[in-house]
């Protein structure tokens, strides 16, 4: 799961550009190899309505993956643009595995706090995850934006996360420019290295390892604030030992430079 949002939420940057024309609605699809296979497919989309910006994704087992286990996971958040700023509004995420259901929603108070369920029942996990939830915590959706307006490109920057299960942290260091030529997406890229990192929860108390992954963002078109929204459109790295690659198969955005994006079949 942990890398199928993060197809689908490495989600954005922002830099100044000519070029850039306004963008009110994103759709991407992403597929997921591991190894020369695809295992998962991923939907994200994104609505701009003045300072309203909505997003979702849909994660979904593909192929030979859904013998093993068949696996889905919406995704829908609200998130505000204040200006340069993004803040969290809301976040629910339903996973469904092997006909089991499990929901997690979030709210942010005017206050700036974060109302959560399910609570985690562990008392000093649930203590933990409290602790960790400070005013710059945001839901993953709104990572992708927060991502994509954090300075002159994408990277390096770092964002604390919360996905109503575990806190965590995203670390981004700058690779410099590039280009890629592909189906999905043709054109002029930043290359970053994204590390993950848990703060609390479940991941925390595992010690799992701190995870890194090379990703490549590319310009889609001019948000209202001004600055230009970026998108990741390639992702790799290794999921327990095993070589994965997430990378765009299709991307639309209403308003967008035809020197900066390209749509897929």
């Amino acid at each position: 799961m942990r890398i199928a949002l993060a197809a689908a939420a490495f989600l954005a940057s922002a830099a100044a550009s000519a070029q850039a024309e306004p963008v009110s609605t994103v759709s991407v699809s992403y597929n997921i190899d591991v190894g020369p296979v695809t295992m998962t497919v991923v939907k994200y989309g994104l609505d701009l309505t003045e300072g309203a910006m909505r997003s979702r994704a849909q994660v979904k087992s593909h192929g030979i993956s859904r013998v093993f286990a068949e696996y889905t996971a919406k995704v829908e958040a609200e998130s505000r643009a204040r200006g340069p700023a993004i803040d969290p509004v809301s976040f629910r995420l339903v996973r469904e595995r092997d006909e089991k259901t499990r929901e997690a929603r979030l709210q942010w108070t005017d206050g700036g706090g974060i109302d959560y369920s399910p609570r985690e029942k562990k008392a000093e996990r649930r203590a933990r995850i409290d602790n960790a939830l400070t005013a710059e915590v945001a839901d993953p959706m709104t990572a992708v934006l927060r991502i994509g307006t954090a300075g002159e490109t994408p990277c390096p920057s770092v964002h604390q996360i919360f996905d109503g299960r575990d806190v965590f942290e995203l670390a981004l260091i700058d690779k410099g420019e590039g280009a890629m030529t592909g189906d999905g997406y043709s054109g002029r890229v930043r290359n970053c290295e994204v590390s993950w990192t848990p703060i609390a929860g479940r991941a925390a108390e595992k010690n799992e390892p701190r995870e890194s992954y090379d990703v490549s963002f590319a310009p889609i078109g001019e948000l209202p604030s001004g600055r230009t929204l970026w998108l990741p459109v390639s992702l790799s790295g290794k999921l327990k030992g095993l070589p994965f690659s997430a990378y765009v198969t299709k991307l639309k955005s209403e308003g967008e430079a035809a020197s900066t994006a390209s749509t897929g079949n």
